[in-house]
């Protein structure tokens, strides 16, 4: 079912559609993650049993992976986690020039880098990056992210670089021992919970909000008023959660595991503990069993750098959101679902774009792995933006040339950097499949671009007729035949066993 005002309603309210058969486009489609499910999780009752089966969970994960990196921040639950690693590990923390409160959080985490003697990387994360990696994981997840989802993917390719197999990360330990207190306060009633929850009312945001998207309330409600809380962030908040981080790291081609989703507490979370100072006392109990020197360390969130990024963002401009929003009664977190929901829109209905073609100028678009960038490229693009107005070029991922028994040389996120420097180009989208219908479609092109290599084949004779009926045409380019990625690829093998003038004389 295809409903963009409730996808963005919801997303608005919950940080993720959490119907999963509705979405925001044909052709596209969302996915959750359901939590592990009660039944199949480990109860613990105290620290030593939790330290007891994440030991045994790392024994077993180091049979299956050689080298396993971490998330670690300054906190408790990624802490306790990296005391499993073996010496020597790649730990990743984010940092940035616009918070002062990395520079705690960092602190910290190189406390523990040097206590177990682990190899410690920063992750800079800027607006630059924002701007690079939302798209790319915006297209995996088929809808807006989590502004945590762009730093996990850049965390994520860069440990692939150094050899990591698999990362861990520790973001399950606030929901099943305690750690949101701020929603654990007290006892909510219906109305407040739904208050304090919902991360940015559609209403205030949205011109044509579906209020129905706050149904999802209604089936935590008890007698009296009142609300299972407990039952609601097990379930929804889960979802939102996890799915952010298997988005993120599905987008890298990287695995990951967080040992805490796992477990379940076997007694009942005391409340009054929580609501006076102690939120995951077992957690806290397990860090001072495993960094007996240190303190145990007061709580600090991943830390985003969105407050100082949008501090004086105006708002978005789309027709889809309001006129006038408060920007300035907004944290940056919401002022982030905002920008993030109107680059997604950018994305899949380009504004420019569709201008430009009430204009009656012509969109192109063609699509390529552009490995190794060479003359090739260049004539393509340089031939196919002298016959259109705009040019759109499609990038493939790196898990679509895998899939097509292929291996890039150069990473994704830098070819379609490089693409999008081109001056023959106008835009730059990722390619996640082979259906160049849907895409021309999205992007209002009337023109696609081709290798005349498939010219005559009977699977472009069949595309030509389904674009045909869509009113698209299909140009097809002679390739520049001295020069190609292949043989530069093996051109660099023969650099190691040739003088490197015999080997320009091959290329020519």
């Amino acid at each position: 079912m295809i409903n963009k005002n409730f996808c963005l309603s919801s997303y608005m309210a919950y940080r993720y559609i959490y119907k999963n058969d509705v979405d925001f486009y044909e052709g596209m489609k969302h996915k959750n993650i359901e939590a592990v499910e009660k039944e199949k999780r480990v109860a613990v009752s105290n620290y030593k049993e939790i330290d007891k089966f994440i030991q045994s969970e790392f024994d077993e994960l180091y049979k299956k992976y050689n080298k396993i990196g971490i998330l670690l921040s300054g906190g408790m639950d990624s802490a306790i986690l990296a005391t499993y690693l073996k010496e020597g590990s790649n730990a990743y923390t984010f940092s940035t020039e616009l918070s002062d409160v990395y520079n705690m959080d960092n602190e910290r985490a190189e406390s523990y880098c040097k206590l177990l003697k682990l190899n410690h990387h920063y992750i800079d994360i800027s607006f630059d990056d924002y701007k690079k990696y939302t798209p790319i994981v915006m297209q995996t997840k088929g809808a807006p992210v989590h502004s945590i989802e762009p730093q996990i993917y850049k965390a994520a390719i860069t440990a692939k670089k150094n050899g990591d197999e698999l990362i861990i990360v520790g973001e399950s330990a606030d929901l099943i021992f305690g750690g949101m207190n701020q929603l654990l306060a007290e006892e909510w009633s219906f109305d407040a919970f739904k208050n304090r929850y919902t991360f940015l009312d559609p209403n205030l945001v949205l011109k044509n909000p579906d209020n129905s998207v706050f149904e999802l309330f209604e089936k935590y409600r008890l007698d009296n008023n009142k609300i299972d809380y407990m039952s609601f962030m097990d379930d929804v908040f889960s979802i939102e959660s996890s799915s952010s981080y298997l988005n993120a790291f599905n987008t890298a081609g990287m695995p990951y595991f967080d040992p805490y989703a796992k477990m379940i507490m076997k007694n009942k979370l005391d409340l009054n503990r929580v609501r006076n100072g102690e939120p995951k006392y077992d957690i806290r109990e397990l860090f001072a069993y495993k960094y007996p020197s240190l303190e145990v360390p007061f709580k600090i969130p991943m830390p985003r750098p969105v407050d100082a990024i949008f501090k004086n963002w105006e708002g978005p401009t789309r027709e889809e959101f309001k006129e006038n929003i408060p920007m300035k009664q907004l944290t940056g977190n919401q002022k982030w679902q905002l920008w993030c929901a109107e680059q997604f829109l950018n994305i899949n209905e380009p504004e420019t774009l569709k201008k430009n073609t009430m204009r009656n100028e012509i969109i192109g678009y063609t699509t390529g792995v552009f490995d190794l960038f060479h003359i090739g490229h260049l004539n393509l693009l340089k031939n196919a933006k002298a016959m259109c107005d705009r040019l759109v070029v499609g990038v493939t991922v790196d898990e679509l040339v895998a899939y097509k028994g292929k291996k890039a040389l150069i990473p994704f996120e830098d070819r379609i950097e490089i693409v999008r420097a081109c001056k023959y180009v106008d835009a730059v989208v990722p390619q996640y499949d082979m259906d160049k219908l849907n895409a021309c479609k999205k992007l209002g092109a009337s023109i696609l671009f081709v290798g005349d290599d498939w010219y005559g084949t009977e699977k472009w004779n069949k595309y030509e007729e389904e674009l045909k009926k869509e009113g698209i045409k299909i140009v097809y380019f002679p390739y520049t035949k001295s020069i190609s990625s292949t043989k530069i690829k093996e051109a660099l093998d023969q650099v190691r066993k040739e003088p490197w003038d015999d080997v320009l004389m091959d290329l020519k």
